[in-house]
């Protein structure tokens, strides 16, 4: 017996299916990426690209999950657009990926310099996030003790994040430290993936009009995570041994 909920959403379904299809092709990039690793910085300047936009899909924000929400990309689908949201990889994800022609991009950082650039984060811009429940209390700990924090009860977000997107065959892999050495050929790579090349003079013009302070763009320092004690490095590398089939070498847990 068809519920209400599920007439309804049939419904949506055909609608979704009639508009994508009588548009003409556009390009939508989903960068799904891990928080501190320089994505706001990439979708902004793609984002300046001649005819594109940078979007949101999520009708949430702060310490909501970032979730597409299937509405929002449906009114979001006649643009160019690159969507940047901290969004893990499961069977919702994939039906919009498929539904609105996305091309997944994944942007990913050494974890244990996610440990240092979270920290900086909590203590000069915000602690609200859907990874932890964080306090502005927690900010009276020490370093040390935010450490043990993130590492405890953030890091785990960051593996399931990581995990959940190897089972993408589709997704296009950046690592942060490769962005920042070479952003050009970083964004032309996208751009490849997503069958829409653009001139490097034109790509090179959006990054260079960047503010890296307005942009939040990260400290460029790679390897920061290596003053972290063994202690907390360890219990890093003790998550890594629950999905031994899994090759996390793109985030330094070798």
């Amino acid at each position: 017996m068809t519920t209400f909920g599920q007439a309804l959403r049939a419904v949506f379904d055909v609608a979704t299916h009639n508009i994508v299809m009588k548009t003409a092709p556009r390009t939508h990039i989903l960068l799904a990426c891990m928080p501190k690793s320089g994505s706001t910085y990439l979708s902004t300047a793609i984002g300046r690209l001649p005819g594109f936009r940078k979007t949101s899909l999520v009708s949430g924000a702060a310490r909501a999950e970032q979730e597409i929400n299937f509405r929002v990309a449906l009114r979001k689908s006649k643009y160019h657009y690159i969507s940047q949201q901290h969004v893990r990889y499961h069977s919702r994800t994939a039906e919009a990926i498929q539904k609105f022609q996305m091309t997944p991009v994944v942007l990913v950082r050494d974890i244990f310099d996610c440990v240092v650039s979270i920290r900086d984060h909590w203590r000069n811009e915000s602690v609200r996030a859907p990874m932890a429940y964080v306090l502005e209390d927690h900010l009276a700990m020490d370093d040390g003790e935010l450490d043990r924090m993130i590492v405890q009860m953030v890091i785990p977000w960051y593996i399931n994040f990581f995990v959940s997107w190897t089972r993408c065959k589709d997704a296009l892999w950046l690592r942060y430290e490769d962005v920042i050495s070479d952003p050009v050929e970083a964004v032309a790579c996208i751009l490849d993936r997503a069958g829409h090349s653009t001139d490097p003079d034109i790509i090179s013009a959006a990054i260079y009009e960047s503010n890296p302070a307005a942009e939040r763009r990260n400290v460029g320092r790679p390897g920061r995570g290596a003053s972290l004690p063994d202690e907390l490095k360890q219990i890093i590398r003790e998550y890594r041994d629950f999905y031994p089939d899994t090759d996390f070498s793109l985030i330094g847990l070798e």
